[in-house]
């Protein structure tokens, strides 16, 4: 059998945390605040460093599109190789 006291303790505690709480208004005052003072600073690149950078994001992706040829090529082997077992082997 459960504890009878157990249901009040989280009536109390829900009823704590309800009072701690702040209205919309409150929220959307400080997010109001807080967007109109952020400002975005981004790194200055020189020509050389944005062509290195360019010259990775490029090799990264040929290296993805090659990696995900060769999963199809195999995922494909591998579906022909059940049909054949199934097929003929079976």
């Amino acid at each position: 059998m459960g504890y009878g006291g157990q249901p009040m303790k989280v009536i109390k505690t829900n009823r704590a945390l309800l009072k701690k709480s702040r209205s919309f208004i409150e929220l959307r005052k400080d997010y109001l605040d807080y967007s109109q003072e952020t400002k975005l600073h981004f790194k200055e690149l020189t020509d050389v460093e944005r062509k290195m950078v360019r010259d990775k994001i490029r090799a990264q992706a040929k290296k993805d599109s090659i990696q995900e040829i060769g999963t199809y090529i195999l995922s494909f082997a591998i579906v022909l190789g059940a049909f054949y077992a199934i097929y003929y082997l079976g």
